[in-house]
């Protein structure tokens, strides 16, 4: 009787062991990352949250962002000197029915182009985490949004894009005032909104704030529109897609909390803003956010009821349903997002305009 010898394909073998060692390799790592975290945000936390949440600015050199035309945007783009070694890029969206002059050099020469009455409002769109202005969905956003005739201004913080210096809190919110301050100079009396996605949310809560505290003698902003806000950095920090496993350990979010008494990382997620600012505000959040999910707006919600003057305006909760599939980046695909944006009182001009 004859046997029949096994033959071992030498190359099977080896990339089975390969696999092998790779999986026993990311046991280990994630392993020690979970059960390492704590010492590490205790050692170094401010720095690695610092970094989590503003410094991981993304920039692609083969994208060309001085053509907004690119990405099927009727828009121009310009730079402003924010600081003295701080330049930050800028597009200024207008509808598809207003011709643009390319020859303006400065955002407040095409302001003084295109905005002809001083009851047209202004939009100044801050946008979140990574990425730059011209992200894709960003960029659809404000096709939409120009598309039943809104202006928009949008920025990219320092450090993002093709803007220059170092990202920061405070950075950010002095980049926003100098666009606001140029604006204000050429439009004193138009309607301005601030909106904010995401970390933008937070950037535009803290200047809303400033502004109100220091900017006495211009006119103060219409109003305030938040789309997938954070309640505050613990809640952001737990939420994060890469920080949930670690809640794992017990000790993690201790932690965390004391990693975040740094006033650099806490200040820019002020629920406390939200309560004292005398002014409209538009909370938007989808159920299906993965990224900062829906109960973050129902903390909101149900702190603002507590803490809210009754005598300041009404802040307006809406609800995105799950059924829209429209996540953490794609509400502007939301089929009544049209009617919703429309029915905001301090921008319902737009949409008629």
């Amino acid at each position: 009787m004859r046997v029949e010898k096994k033959v071992h394909t030498p190359t099977l073998s080896l990339l089975t062991k390969i696999f092998k060692r790779w999986i026993i390799t990311m046991i280990i790592v994630i392993t020690s990352l979970i059960s390492l975290s704590p010492v590490i945000l205790r050692l170094c936390g401010d720095v690695i949250l610092t970094k989590m949440f503003l410094e991981i600015a993304r920039y692609y050199p083969w994208i060309d962002l001085t053509k907004p035309d690119a990405f099927q945007l009727n828009g121009v783009n310009v730079y402003e000197q924010t600081d003295s070694n701080v330049k930050v890029g800028i597009w200024y969206i207008l509808p598809s029915t207003v011709t643009i002059d390319h020859s303006l050099p400065t955002l407040a020469d095409h302001l003084k182009q295109y905005i002809k009455s001083k009851d047209f409002p202004i939009i100044i769109y801050l946008h979140g985490q990574d990425g730059t202005r011209a992200t894709h969905y960003r960029s659809n956003h404000y096709r939409v949004m120009s598309a039943f005739g809104n202006h928009i201004i949008t920025l990219d913080f320092r450090g993002y894009g093709d803007s220059t210096g170092t990202p920061s809190v405070h950075g950010f919110i002095h980049d926003v005032i100098h666009v606001f301050n140029v604006i204000r100079q050429v439009c004193p009396e138009n309607p301005i909104t601030l909106w904010g996605h995401s970390m933008g949310t937070g950037v535009a809560l803290w200047t809303m704030r400033t502004l109100l505290q220091n900017n006495t003698n211009l006119k103060q902003p219409s109003g305030l529109v938040l789309e997938a806000p954070f309640y505050n950095t613990i809640e952001a920090l737990v939420s994060y897609p890469i920080t949930r496993v670690l809640k794992i350990n017990p000790y993690f979010m201790q932690a965390a909390l004391d990693s975040l008494a740094a006033p650099c990382t806490n200040e820019i997620f002020l629920t406390s803003s939200i309560s004292l600012l005398p002014l409209p505000i538009i909370i938007i959040h989808s159920e299906d956010d993965a990224i900062i999910p829906y109960h973050h707006a129902q903390l909101i919600e149900d702190y603002v009821s507590i803490h809210r003057d009754k005598n300041l305006p009404a802040i307006r909760f809406i609800t995105v349903p799950r059924s829209a599939n429209c996540g953490h980046n794609h509400i502007y695909s939301y089929p009544k997002f049209e009617e919703l944006v429309s029915d905001i009182a301090f921008l319902r001009a737009l949409s008629s305009s």
